[in-house]
């Protein structure tokens, strides 16, 4: 089953996300996350970047770096840290 967009904003529009189980869906979500950590919604971009720390690789390396530039401060942090937490974990594919 193809990922989308909307079944990637399903996956994290709850208060509680499974990220272990979201971080499942792969390299296909990226594009999508990438989508979401610009959008205006700043909950869910904090919320796209730290799956996309989970999922890790060279294009969530790009995406976490994008976001260190956007202009909600609380995205920039939140970019900050999953960028700590793709290093730490190893995840730089």
């Amino acid at each position: 089953m193809p990922v989308t967009l909307q079944h990637v904003r399903q996956r994290l529009s709850t208060a509680a996300v499974d990220y272990e189980s979201a971080a499942e869906l792969g390299d296909d979500a990226l594009p999508h996350l990438a989508e979401l950590v610009g959008d205006t919604d700043t909950v869910l971009a904090c919320k796209a970047l730290y799956l996309v720390s989970l999922i890790g690789g060279p294009r969530s390396n790009e995406i976490i770096a994008g976001a260190t530039e956007h202009t909600d401060p609380i995205v920039r942090i939140a970019a900050s840290a999953a960028l700590r937490n793709l290093r730490q974990a190893g995840r730089t594919r």
